[in-house]
């Protein structure tokens, strides 16, 4: 089931991660919490479980707005909060998301046009209290992990 990880081919293994997920989410009696997303004149509905973040969905949602959603955001460092192509803006419920903790910011005053409402989407977890949370894509990224540079040891 490994595949060959390393060129993108998991031979199902990330469905069936996804598919124990969901049920251990289910069993664990965890709601699904709905935002709206809009990017560019795109719009669309995601819904997660609660816990688990934004990148999570683009990574694993298996809904049709997941699947939108992952032809907007990158999310070129898998969620370690080091290239902000993840960021989006929160357009209504931006005071029940909370505050961004330092890093946070410090990878948003990177991102491409910053808001008061910027958030990673990495960083952004999803609760019940969370659900409707209304969510725009930028109409641009800046991809940091493409700038690093690497030594050539040959």
């Amino acid at each position: 089931l490994a595949g060959s990880y390393e060129i993108g081919e998991d031979n199902g293994l990330d469905a069936l991660a996804a598919a124990v997920e969901k049920e251990v989410n289910e069993r664990a009696g965890k709601r699904l919490v709905h935002c709206s997303v809009k990017a560019g004149s795109a719009s669309f509905d995601v819904s997660a479980y609660e816990g688990t973040s934004l990148y999570d969905v683009v990574r694993r949602g298996e809904d049709d707005g997941a699947r939108a959603l992952q032809s907007y955001l990158e999310c070129a460092c898998s969620g370690v909060m080091a290239c902000s192509t993840c960021h989006v803006y929160v357009v209504e419920g931006l005071s029940r998301v909370g505050e961004p903790c330092e890093a946070e910011l410090d990878m948003l005053d990177l991102a491409h046009e910053p808001r008061d409402n910027s958030r990673l989407g990495c960083q952004l977890v999803f609760t019940p209290d969370l659900d409707g949370l209304e969510l725009e894509v930028p109409d641009g990224a800046n991809n940091l992990m493409d700038h690093i540079p690497f030594e050539d040891r040959g």
